[in-house]
């Protein structure tokens, strides 16, 4: 396989991967902001703490309100992580790699391409907005359905796991370093808010229905720091992804040095207990574990794209 057509199939993945990550988080939070009373909303603000892009944001926004910080994920082509910019970021990977992918792939991409370019700009209105996030996560599952069931699970699919793997872990620890640096800000005591911070973060990753049955019905802050870094089940906790860049790279040639830091990040999970740490030892866990995400896509690039 040509390294620029694995380059593509594994950005391909990523921005899907990317664009579907952050219409489940504007989603959920959506969701919660319509469930609790009115007056007292949080900012919306933590949405833009996890994607990083204050930088961005405020080259182009004054007010961190609802209708700045929606167009800014859903509709801003400036911005990187948008869904926008990412659908149209994976259509131009697919574009140019048509004949490794199921004919139909091409397709259902193009068609969520329109379908979001028709409609970003039209989600000011929360049930709006809704109708479109559910959509677009919809079309975003059938794709990987097409892909997983009609591709032949070989070096081609293996990258685009990789891909997709290793945003959504990136992801995953982001959500993570946000609800515990809302628990940093909160007052003590505050059980009904702490209640809130971590049920939230089991809503945007979807993840409420695999912690219930494996935990129970109780959402405590450490049972749920440790389902989503170390279980072994779900496919969005830290753990599994990362099982599953190891499981896709050691199919490849010249994957050692990946290998290595997989296996050290492995064992760094195993031996991860938050009940162990205070809420800032593990915001500065979280700081390192996204340094080594970003060495393991540089390892990525020089082991396999960089030819």
């Amino acid at each position: 396989m040509l390294s620029s057509v694995a380059e593509r199939l594994y950005w391909m993945a990523r921005y899907l991967e990317r664009a579907e990550d952050t219409a489940r988080l504007t989603y959920a939070y959506t969701q919660f902001i319509l469930d609790i009373p009115r007056g007292s909303e949080p900012g919306w603000g933590s949405l833009i703490d996890i994607i990083d892009g204050h930088s961005a944001f405020d080259n182009r926004y004054k007010n961190y309100n609802e209708r700045n910080v929606c167009k800014f994920l859903i509709a801003d082509l400036d911005n990187f992580s948008s869904i926008r910019f990412s659908v149209k970021a994976a259509r131009e990977n697919v574009r140019t790699t048509r004949d490794v992918l199921p004919e139909q792939c091409w397709e259902l991409v193009n068609e969520l391409y329109i379908y979001v370019n028709a409609n970003a700009d039209k989600v000011k209105a929360r049930q709006s907005r809704l109708d479109f996030l559910d959509q677009v996560l919809a079309m975003s599952a059938q794709i990987y359905g097409l892909i997983s069931a009609n591709l032949s699970h070989d070096h081609a699919y293996r990258f685009m796991r990789m891909g997709r793997s290793l945003e959504r872990a990136d992801m995953t620890s982001r959500v993570v370093d946000v609800a515990v640096m809302t628990a940093m800000d909160s007052k003590p005591g505050g059980e009904e808010a702490s209640t809130w911070i971590w049920g939230h973060l089991l809503k945007s990753l979807s993840a409420v229905t695999a912690y219930r049955r494996e935990i129970g019905p109780l959402v405590d802050a450490d049972e749920v720091i440790n389902f989503v870094f170390g279980d072994q089940n779900f496919p969005r906790s830290i753990s599994y992804c990362l099982t599953d860049v190891r499981k896709n790279s050691k199919a490849l040639r010249n994957h050692a040095q990946i290998e290595k830091l997989l296996l050290s990040m492995g064992r760094k999970l195993t031996r991860f207990e938050a009940s162990r740490m205070s809420l800032e030892k593990l915001h500065k866990y979280i700081d390192v574990f996204q340094e080594q995400l970003s060495k393991l896509n540089f390892l990525v690039y020089q082991s396999w794209f960089s030819k």
